[in-house]
């Protein structure tokens, strides 16, 4: 029996296997999970937005919401969210729709997301305490789309056009249940 090139064998499994791992690398990573909740308030065909200052000093609005904690349901993220950026109690709350998927790929804020769109009724008087939120804004359904800033930073997941196509689906009357990011 020649063993003599049972050492090239061994390199030759070892390279391949590395091969083989180096395709499957994306598949066996870790990504931290991000869970938010957004609410979907309507007031005669108009939709509260929120206004938050970010890190490079533009105003951002966005759907009153945010992240839920651990060990919360994004339902009661919601609601507690809601309260915390606009004063307003949320009852009665209604699945609208998830988004799923990886975002923010290649940067520091990479992710999985896992995000919930709901409707509630609401009640109360609009009054934020959140200290990021510098104001809230009724706004009519043909303009919510044209407040949003899409481009830099690329890290900020709310400037990703995907996350508000279940928005303009919803201010249309066409929402899915499901969108995968």
């Amino acid at each position: 029996m020649n063993l003599g090139n049972s050492g090239n064998l061994g390199n030759r499994a070892r390279r391949a296997s590395s091969a083989r791992l180096n395709r499957m690398s994306h598949l066996s990573r870790t990504l931290p999970i991000k869970r938010a909740a957004h609410v979907y308030l309507v007031n005669d065909n108009h939709l509260l937005l929120v206004a938050e200052r970010m890190d490079d000093g533009s105003i951002f609005y966005g759907l009153p919401g945010g992240k839920a904690q651990p060990g919360e349901s994004l339902a009661n993220a919601a609601v507690r969210q809601v309260r915390f950026e606009t004063g307003l109690s949320v009852t009665d709350l209604q699945f609208v729709s998830l988004l799923e998927g990886e975002m923010l790929t290649g940067t520091r804020n990479e992710c999985y997301a896992n995000f919930g769109r709901f409707t509630a009724n609401f009640t109360g008087e609009l009054a934020p305490t959140d200290p990021e939120v510098v104001g809230t804004k009724w706004v009519a359904f043909e303009q919510v789309l044209s407040l949003v800033k899409f481009g830099p930073p690329p890290e900020v997941e709310e400037r990703n056009p995907l996350i508000w196509i279940p928005t303009r689906d919803f201010l249309r009357g066409e929402a899915r249940t499901y969108y995968p990011i």
